[in-house]
C-alpha cells in the first residue's frame, strides 16, 4: 500500500512542479518528484518481500533517472554541460532497465522494431525539415546515441508479454517504458524544434507540451516502479 500512496504522491508533486515558475524551486519540486518515484520502487519490493537481482536493478535505473531529473532541470541555471551528463545519466539509467529485461528474458529480433523505426525517422527527419537546432550540432549524435538505447529499452520490454499468468506485472512494465519513450519524443520538439524554441514559457503551446512531457515521465517511472510489486 505504501507504493501506492508514494506513487500518489508523486502525481501530486508532479502537479506542483508544474505550476511553479521560479527556476530554483522547480529543482526542488522536481528533485522531490522524482525521489517519490524511487520510494515508489522501494516500497513494492518490500511489499512483494523479495528483492531480486531484477529489482535491484530496476531501482539502480530509477535512481539515476532521479539524477538525471536535477540534472537537465540544472541545466536551466547552468548550462549546456548539466544537460549534457544529465542525458548520460538518464542513458544509464536506461542501460540499467535494459540489463534487468535481459534477465528476464533473452534476446529476440523483435525487439530492435522501435529502434529501426524511430532512429532513421529522426536521422531523415531533423536534416530535411530543417526545422530542428542542435547546439553545438555534435549535441545532435548525442541525442541519437541517447534514442537508441531508449527505443531499444523499450523494444526489450515488449518480450514481457511472454508472462501471461502475471498480466499486470506485463502491463505496468510495458505502458510505463512506452510513456517514457513518449516523454522523451515530448521533450524532443521542446528542446530543439525552432517553432517551440521562439515561444515564451507562458505560450500555450509549450505550457502544454511541458505538460504532457511530465506526466508522460513520471506515469511512465512511477509505473515501472509499481511493476516491482507484481514481479513474477
Amino acid at each position: 500500500m505504501k507504493s501506492i500512496i508514494a506513487f500518489v504522491l508523486m502525481l501530486i508533486s508532479m502537479g506542483a512542479l508544474d505550476l511553479t515558475g521560479d527556476l530554483v524551486l522547480r529543482v526542488v519540486f522536481k528533485a522531490l518528484t522524482s525521489i517519490l518515484f524511487v520510494l515508489t520502487g522501494i516500497f513494492a519490493i518490500s511489499e512483494r518481500k523479495s528483492g531480486s537481482g531484477y529489482a535491484r536493478l530496476i531501482l539502480t535505473g530509477l535512481v539515476f533517472g532521479f539524477a538525471g531529473d536535477v540534472l537537465l532541470e540544472l541545466a536551466n541555471l547552468k548550462g549546456d554541460l548539466y544537460f549534457v551528463i544529465g542525458l548520460v545519466t538518464f542513458a544509464l539509467g536506461h542501460v540499467f532497465y535494459l540489463i534487468a529485461f535481459f534477465k528476464k528474458s533473452r534476446f529476440q529480433w523483435f525487439n530492435l522494431i522501435p529502434t529501426c523505426i524511430v532512429i532513421p525517422a529522426v536521422l531523415i527527419a531533423v536534416p530535411v525539415t530543417g526545422a530542428f537546432e542542435f547546439t553545438p550540432p555534435a549535441l545532435f549524435y548525442a541525442v541519437i546515441a541517447y534514442g537508441v538505447i531508449l527505443t531499444f529499452m523499450v523494444g526489450k520490454s515488449f518480450s514481457f508479454t511472454a508472462y501471461r499468468d502475471n498480466p499486470a506485472f506485463v502491463r505496468l512494465t510495458i505502458v510505463g517504458a512506452i510513456l517514457f519513450a513518449v516523454s522523451d519524443v515530448i521533450l524532443l520538439f521542446i528542446l530543439f524544434f525552432r517553432p517551440v524554441l521562439i515561444l515564451s514559457r507562458e505560450d500555450t503551446v509549450k505550457q502544454v507540451l511541458t505538460v504532457f512531457n511530465l506526466l508522460t515521465y513520471y506515469l511512465g517511472q512511477g509505473l515501472i516502479a509499481l511493476s516491482l510489486r507484481k514481479e513474477p
